[in-house]
């Protein structure tokens, strides 16, 4: 069976770790489950002291950063492994961890797949 890629919108508009830690969206069941994924997101992060941030899909850690210098917005990509995205329901959770004030906000989230057809 033929494949293309296609895509999934996320969200288009900014999401608060401290309100909507987490976002549902769904995924045709045209997903080729065996192939891998892309997943591209705006990231607003400003801390103070040391700080981590982890993202998780479908309840799996996909992507894990260290950040220290204050104010950061910045597009990143990852590379996300086979059967992690489902067809159907999925949810994309983000949490941050650190000793003093903080605030994460995720935006402009998209995923690519690809589809059989």
């Amino acid at each position: 069976m033929a494949r293309i890629a296609d895509f999934t919108i996320i969200t288009d508009s900014w999401v608060s770790e401290f309100g909507d830690e987490q976002v549902e969206f769904e995924v045709p069941d045209t997903l080729h489950t065996g192939s891998r994924s892309v997943l591209g997101f705006m990231l607003e992060f400003l801390n103070i002291e040391d700080a981590s941030i982890v993202l998780r899909l479908n309840g799996e850690k996909i992507w894990n950063w260290n950040y220290s210098d204050g104010r950061r917005v910045q597009y990143f990509q990852e590379v996300i492994a086979s059967g992690v995205l489902k067809a159907g329901n999925n949810v994309l959770r983000f949490d941050s961890s650190s000793d003093d004030a903080r605030s994460l906000r995720i935006s402009d989230a998209v995923i690519w797949w690809q589809a059989s057809i």
